[in-house]
Parts: C-alpha cells; structure tokens; sequence
C-alpha cells in the first residue's frame, strides 16, 4: 500500500510539469507559426503591390490605388486563412502557394 501512495505521488508531481511543458510547446510552435504566416503573408502582399505596377494603365495613381485595394482585402485573408489552417499544415501550404502564385505572376510576362 505504501508503493502505491509513493507512486501516486511522484506521478502526481511529474504531471503537472509535463503539462506546462506541452502547454509552453503548443504557444511556442502557435507563434511561431503565427510569425511565419505574417511573413508569408507580407510578402504575397508586396508582390501583388509590384504586379499592380505592371498593369497596363497610363496613370501611375490608378495603378498604386488598385494595387492599394488589392492589399488590403488580401493581407488579412491570408493571415486567417493561414494561422485557422492549423490543421494538417494546409493553411501554411495554401499561404505557400499564394506567394508561389505572385512570384509566377511577376516572373511571367502578360
């Protein structure tokens, strides 16, 4: 009986420590994975900005403003899409293959 007292004990007092611990690696890799989609994020963001430059409109405003509209309703999508798609990883892929998308996009002539 006094085994059991003792092991209950030790287990006890480890688990709450292998607790935190997992709680601190889950906020850690959130984060982190919150920094790298706001990066990512950023980016596509920038890409579509230079791509709107080479639209084939005279008036440079027209190209910044359009350019301006595009980046804003796309940034925010792409950090929810990316940091809600925890899941499997696929909002990460999905903000990998925007990015992916405006590289070509600015690569390829149209």
């Amino acid at each position: 009986m006094s085994r059991t007292k003792s092991q209950g004990m030790t287990a006890s007092s480890a688990q709450p420590d292998t607790r935190k611990n997992q709680k601190r690696q889950a906020v850690l890799r959130r984060l982190g994975l919150l920094a790298v989609v706001c990066a990512l994020s950023f980016l596509t963001a920038h890409l579509a900005m230079l791509d709107a430059q080479r639209l084939p409109f005279e008036d440079m405003r027209l190209k910044t403003d359009l350019g301006g509209m595009v980046i804003a309703a796309l940034f925010p999508v792409l950090v929810l899409v990316g940091f809600a798609g925890r899941r499997h990883w696929w909002g990460l892929i999905l903000g990998l293959v925007a990015c992916g998308s405006a590289i070509l996009a600015g690569i390829l002539p149209f």
